[in-house]
């Protein structure tokens, strides 16, 4: 298995090569299994939280009530911010 590279912090954003080695998983896999990236400009861009979220719902880890709201506000953040542009 290969190493992670050592950040103090993994960046928010993460280019395709990045996301596959947080997650530990293959680019192919990424792509086809992962998350929805996000667009900026040509860039595509995977959201550490989006990563992490899905990685949790692999096996089925339930969110205890404060996830819950954090991930509702988040969702409700998303949207309203896509209203607005």
């Amino acid at each position: 298995m290969t190493a992670r590279p050592v950040f103090p912090d993994w960046p928010r954003l993460m280019a395709e090569p990045m996301a596959a080695a947080y997650l530990g998983i293959g680019k192919t896999t990424l792509r086809d299994s992962g998350p929805e990236p996000k667009q900026l400009g040509r860039r595509i861009l995977y959201d550490r939280h989006d990563l992490d979220r899905w990685a949790d719902a692999l096996d089925g880890q339930p969110l205890d009530e404060e996830q819950k709201q954090a991930e509702g506000r988040s969702l409700e953040d998303r949207i309203k911010a896509r209203l607005n542009a």
